[in-house]
């Protein structure tokens, strides 16, 4: 199984030694490493000149956009299959082995992925969701793994074919959120997944939470209407039809949520009324009853369904 990878690079300098290093010390080695600077404006470049290591390449293009990068290195991939890791995130050493073992165990998948862990300021903890395989398997359902829990597929812990990825059009280019998740989806429907549990991959929301708050979710991410192309256009198949539309479901309630938690009622009241991906669950009665009560209340209670799920 030969494996590019591609680390999409965008003002990460204090990190992307140590992402690229993570990849050279891989149990089964990659291909090569293809670095793709998105228009930095630190020395983040500069670093990666300076690692010795004949498989790094180092591709520099205007800032178009995380999707656009990554989209340039696996275009200019030469290996079969393509791992992706943010220039902030980290691989243990064993992950392109576990990948390998799943690519030999499952031939007929097209993507892979494997458990992996965030790095907090109060520690590291284990991504946690319930609708995996205890171990390792094919999962059946990636939209219903995509409900009230950690997503079972990130941008650094996956490793896909390049022909798959290529079909589905790629990275969507212009999307502020979800970009991932709209390619994972599309794959979903298409091909099977193999996953396994072990934890490979640290993802580091020390870096790439930096800036980030709430008010960044007032609409919805706009990968759900990717998802309702694919619906529209009858590629989900139709097991998977009622998993593919809660989960875009509980992508406005999460919209609904931000918008409460930094006192935007009427933009929630607004969702709540008349999105049309919305359905009726306790999520969104609970929300109705959350628009009259104290916003200190409000981050109280959605603490308290969070624990409960």
């Amino acid at each position: 199984m030969n494996i590019s990878v591609v680390i999409p690079l965008f003002n990460k300098a204090e990190y992307i030694e140590r992402a690229v290093h993570s990849v050279l010390s891989q149990k089964h080695p990659a291909s090569e490493i293809i670095v793709v600077d998105d228009g930095s404006t630190d020395a983040g470049a500069s670093v990666v000149e300076k690692i010795n290591s004949s498989k790094v390449r180092l591709l520099q293009q205007a800032n178009k956009g995380v999707s656009a990068a990554r989209n340039v290195g696996v275009r200019a991939a030469n290996a079969e299959f393509v791992a992706f890791l943010d220039a902030d995130d980290v691989w243990h050493d064993d992950f392109l082995s576990n990948i390998q073992s799943l690519y030999q165990t499952f031939p007929d998948a097209r993507i892979f992925c494997t458990g992996y862990e965030f790095n907090t300021v109060e520690g590291k903890r284990a991504a946690k969701n319930q609708h995996l395989l205890e171990n390792r398997g094919l999962l059946k359902d990636y939209f219903l793994a995509c409900c009230n829990a950690d997503l079972p597929i990130t941008s650094s812990s996956v490793c896909i074919a390049k022909e798959s990825l290529l079909k589905v059009g790629g990275f969507k280019e212009g999307l502020s959120l979800g970009e991932d998740q709209a390619v994972w989806g599309s794959v979903a429907c298409q091909w099977p997944i193999a996953y396994d549990k072990s934890v490979s991959v640290m993802y580091d929301l020390t870096a790439s939470s930096v800036g980030q708050s709430p008010s960044d979710f007032e609409q919805p991410s706009p990968h759900i209407f990717e998802f309702q192309r694919l619906l529209d256009d009858g590629i989900v198949p139709t097991e998977l039809i009622g998993s593919v539309k809660y989960l875009q479901h509980l992508t406005v309630m999460s919209s609904v949520k931000s918008n409460l938690l930094i006192g935007n009622r009427m933009k929630a009241l607004k969702l709540l009324l008349t999105h049309p991906l919305l359905q009726w669950d306790r999520y969104r009665v609970a929300a109705f009853f959350l628009l009259i009560m104290p916003k200190s209340w409000i981050a109280r209670s959605y603490m308290a369904l969070k624990h409960r799920r």
